[in-house]
């Protein structure tokens, strides 16, 4: 029998965080072993993605992007590298008073693990993340390439694209989030993205705009029974403020308020002013300076929807395995994108630790590792983000009133959460072929 050969042909599909993660993690963890080791990024946007506005780095995460020598082109990129956060502080809508606050520091201000928190555009972090991975020399990515269907073969996966063009490899990562064309189209099919019932509204503001002071230092999340307003400075100046209202919105009305490329300017107008009406009519009554502000100017905010993956589904095939928003997509959390990395992180670690052993085996112990963490994550996300529902008057009071009570009753599992680390997490053993159990018992009766 001839021994098992690592994945040299590495294909990925998604080039977002966790995509471009995978591929600088799987670089670092195989190229020892494996010399002729050759990763694509094969992503279907023709240039990086501008949509999604500021993205929350918890400490968990910058420790990951340090790992990953992300972190140091992100302090490179100067102001636009992000705004380090101390702390979320929470307020009342209406009556302005604090709440709470989640903090990223200890009592002596350091952050945990060296590492606090940070707001930076998701568009900052794409660039950091790409230049990082151009300097490897076993990677490469690919615009242009979106996925219509895929197929397993004999010791290959063949992804085929909607330009007529095909990538083959030994092993096809799908990392191409939550609407994953790799998931729907090949490896789970019955198992689409679901509108949560939840949408952003969403707009980057310049500071210099409102004249009343901020009532935060770095972040804020404002509680109302409409629905909640995060208001956060995106960079290290505090130049700009990224707000984003978490509010519901039935699935029948996104249609009126999509902005779609091709929309002539009138159509564009009539959304952007029926997103600000949106906006007044939830938030209008708000006690906040600062945020009535926001909410009264002409501010251009941007719809963007809410989907989850529900837990429980396929995440892999033989040779084809998903990670990130494409296996497990759930309501955004601050841990979102620390997922991602842990995922990128873990897996690679598996399959490096597994590279005499078939591909099966390390997908098999992947999933024990991540399937019990992931449907906790997923459960307390979806609680979370019930709680950005409309609520009548005394309903929308109790909130008020309990939200202190969850931040406390959650700290020790949130500093938890910001101690891991995936580079150190133990990984499962794999177990001895049948060849090596067979060869241990002749060489143990031969002694005896």
């Amino acid at each position: 029998m001839e021994p098992i050969s690592p994945p040299q042909n590495i294909v990925i599909i998604g080039a977002g965080i966790a995509g471009i993660a995978c591929a600088l993690s799987i670089s670092r963890e195989l190229s020892p072993f494996v010399p002729n080791l050759k990763i694509t990024v094969y992503e279907r946007h023709d240039i990086l993605s501008t949509s999604g506005g500021a993205i929350n780095l918890t400490p968990v995460a910058q420790r990951h992007l340090a790992q990953l020598g992300v972190l140091d082109e992100l302090d490179r990129m100067g102001p636009e590298g992000g705004a380090d956060v101390d702390a979320i502080e929470l307020f009342s809508m209406r009556s302005g008073r604090s709440i709470g606050s989640i903090n990223f520091t200890d009592n002596q201000g350091k952050g945990f693990g060296g590492y606090k928190g940070r707001r930076v555009m998701r568009i900052a972090l794409s660039v950091a993340m790409l230049t990082v991975a151009e300097r490897a020399r076993n990677v490469e990515i690919v615009f242009g390439k979106k996925v219509i269907g895929g197929e397993e073969f004999q010791g290959s996966a063949v992804v085929h694209f909607q330009d007529g063009t095909k990538a083959v490899g030994d092993l096809v990562i799908g990392c191409d989030g939550v609407h994953s064309a790799v998931r729907t189209r090949f490896v789970d099919v019955d198992r689409p993205a679901e509108y949560t019932g939840l949408s952003f509204l969403q707009a980057t503001i310049d500071s210099d705009t409102i004249s009343s002071p901020t009532h935060f230092r770095t972040s804020s999340l404002n509680i109302s029974r409409h629905g909640s307003m995060l208001a956060s400075y995106c960079d290290r100046d505090g130049e700009q403020i990224f707000a984003a209202a978490i509010v519901q919105f039935s699935q029948e009305s996104l249609s009126r308020y999509r902005l779609e490329p091709g929309q002539d300017w009138a159509t564009q107008h009539k959304i952007r002013c029926a997103l600000r009406e949106e906006v007044r009519d939830r938030f209008g009554k708000c006690a906040i300076p600062c945020i009535k502000e926001m909410i009264e100017g002409k501010v251009d905010w941007m719809l963007y929807p809410v989907y989850q993956v529900r837990p429980g589904g396929r995440w892999c095939l033989n040779r084809v395995i998903l990670l990130g928003d494409a296996a497990h997509a759930m309501p955004p959390r601050d841990e979102s994108a620390a997922y991602a990395l842990d995922d990128a992180i873990l897996f690679s670690r598996i399959l490096s630790s597994y590279r005499s052993e078939p591909l099966t085996e390390a997908f098999d112990a992947y999933e024990t590792l991540r399937r019990d963490t992931i449907n906790h994550a997923f459960k307390a996300s979806r609680r979370m983000w019930e709680r950005n529902r409309e609520m009548g008057f005394l309903e929308g009071r109790i909130k008020e009133w309990m939200m202190s009570f969850h931040l406390k009753t959650n700290e020790n599992a949130r500093e938890a959460a910001w101690a891991f680390d995936a580079t150190k997490m133990a990984l499962p053993t794999p177990a001895p072929s049948e060849d090596l159990v067979s060869l241990n018992s002749f060489l143990r009766n031969r002694t005896l």
